[in-house]
């Protein structure tokens, strides 16, 4: 299934929701049944903590707004619009009128300045990390529908980081002192699923919110939503080709031979470009604390074989090394991008040049190389256990370095040891991806080099954000000049390119499976309405809208 590349067929489909009405209005009813990867469910619907986040973003908890990067607009969702002041240092958020939450209380601008408030109480209530990073300054009541955010300085793009709110119920929510570790057993919510009707170790359901602000249109079309635990990619897969799963957004092994051909009337699968995966390396430490070494392991690995066998060439070879991939190749520069190109070039004899000139010689004979002061190289590669497509390639990533003399292996951890390890920088390598397909590829510097998310996020915590780079980031969030903001990029490029920090393997593809046996509706490549993104409350919220009992 080939990827969508007609700007014509983009525009047409720009109406989204259009081309997916029916000759008919769908009648209300059905389920939708989809995968979770993880252990064991837990009755925790806090929407703060993330423990469960792919159950009640988007879903039991909806947006202020959806930026909908397919179709080009916003959709919006809770608020009806958002204002920047005059002097770009305030922006304002009108709800929408009418509001109530799954129990019938009144969602009004009170709950919305609540919601914003917390952050800046507790910044690990701070979902848009405009608290954390010093752009929100305070926060205050214009109406009853109206918030208004006023910024510490001039910013010009504090929109794209609003979706990430989830707006909580005042009424609720203020006499919980331990906001991070309440488990919410039994949520109000603002989306169109509330109900918790099941909850065990391998399976949630939720249905749909009694009070939703849309069923006057009918909305949602079905009745709840399932969730299934698996442990891992391999239990996934043979659900999918036994029609047990509607929605699948993991990988699978030669999709178009064990899915699609079993059942090419109901299998389907589109796989749109996402975000960047890179090997993370604690710079702080030898020998990831000398360029050298960092530009040999660029060197030294062969993307385009490890796409070919780990993603089934589903993913897309990253020729750049300048920190943004496939998913804003708009924004490539193309004359970084040629400077530095020979960095993302399978030459592992060009690595063994770099590694013996710098000094990383194998001293004891055992075939691995040692550092220039001749203590050992063995690090691990961390990489989530159970993220079987991911976890071969990082095996191959070690089985490439050993052709060059550098001894690494691969660590599969449990995702909680994982997260903590990057976010606090205490990893030798990490393979993960990066906030590469938000809304502008500010975004992914942001994450990387600004001294206010270190700590807080994965991508930051390498050793070489600072505060010279974070100023960069912010000066580019505080104008509209389009080719000052382009310079920035290509400087924030260049340091990557020369520094790196991290090494860009693979621009991923997004994993999307659909099964249109009992539920239609799905986006396609035919009909890309949004970016089919389960991991996206924003994105998975428009899907779940469309979607409706066959």
């Amino acid at each position: 299934m080939k990827k969508l590349t007609s700007v014509l067929a983009i525009s047409a489909l720009a109406a989204g929701v259009a081309m997916q009405a029916q000759a008919a209005t769908p009648e209300q009813g059905g389920t939708l049944t989809v995968p979770i990867i993880t252990q064991t469910f837990l009755e925790d619907f806090n929407p703060l903590n993330g423990v469960q986040a792919d159950i009640v973003s988007g879903t039991m908890f909806e947006p202020l707004w959806v930026q909908n990067t397919m179709a080009g607009e916003i959709n919006w969702r809770l608020a009806e619009s958002f204002t920047y002041g005059a002097d770009k240092k305030s922006m304002t958020i009108t709800l929408k009128d009418d509001l109530t939450w799954s129990d019938g209380e009144v969602l009004d601008a009170d709950d919305l300045l609540f919601s914003l408030a917390i952050g800046g109480d507790d910044i690990k209530l701070d979902h848009t990390g405009q608290w954390a990073n010093g752009v929100i300054e305070s926060v205050e009541k214009v109406s009853d529908r109206a918030v208004k955010i006023n910024f510490s300085e001039v910013n010009t793009t504090i929109d794209w980081y609003m979706p990430a709110l989830w707006v909580i119920p005042e009424h609720i929510w203020a006499d919980i002192d331990d906001k991070i570790n309440y488990k919410n057993p039994n949520p109000v919510g603002s989306g169109p699923i509330t109900e918790v009707t099941t909850v065990r170790g391998n399976q949630i359901e939720i249905c749909r919110n009694p009070h939703y602000y849309k069923a006057d249109q009918g909305l949602p079309y079905l009745d709840c939503i399932k969730f299934r635990q698996y442990s891992d990619n391999s239990q996934i897969q043979p659900a999918l080709m036994a029609d047990e799963i509607d929605w699948g957004s993991n990988f699978v092994a030669d999709i178009d031979k064990t899915y699609v051909e079993p059942s090419p009337d109901t299998h389907g699968y589109w796989y749109p470009a996402n975000d960047l995966w890179n090997l993370y390396m604690n710079t702080r430490e030898a020998p990831f604390d000398r360029v050298e070494f960092r530009k040999a392991v660029s060197m030294a690995i062969d993307r385009e074989t490890i796409v070919d066998l780990a993603t089934y060439g589903y993913a897309t070879p990253e020729s750049s090394v300048v920190g943004i991939g496939e998913f804003f190749g708009a924004h490539f520069n193309d004359k970084v991008n040629k400077k530095y190109a020979d960095l993302a070039e399978y030459n592992p004899d060009e690595a063994i040049k770099l590694l013996d000139k710098a000094g990383y010689k194998d001293v004891d004979g055992d075939g691995y190389r040692e550092n220039p002061d001749g203590t050992e190289i063995d690090f691990d590669i961390h990489i989530v256990n159970g993220w079987t497509d991911v976890v071969q390639a990082v095996q191959m990533v070690t089985e490439y370095l050993a052709d060059v003399g550098i001894k690494a292996n691969t660590r599969t951890l449990e995702w909680s040891v994982y997260d903590a390890a990057l976010k606090d920088g205490t990893y030798d390598m990490s393979f993960n991806w990066s906030v590469t397909n938000g809304q502008d590829p500010i975004q992914a510097y942001l994450n990387y080099y600004h001294p206010a998310r270190v700590g807080e996020i994965w991508h930051a915590n390498h050793g070489m954000a600072s505060e010279e780079l974070g100023a960069l980031v912010d000066e580019y969030s505080r104008i509209d000049d389009q080719d000052r903001r382009e310079e920035i990029l290509a400087e924030l490029m260049t340091f990557t390119a020369e520094n790196l920090p991290f090494v860009p393997v693979m621009s991923n593809a997004t994993w999307f499976q659909y099964n249109t046996t009992r539920v239609d509706g799905f986006p396609s490549d035919d009909n890309p309405y949004v970016h089919p993104n389960f991991y996206n409350g924003g994105s998975k919220l428009l899907v779940f809208e469309n979607l409706h009992a066959k």
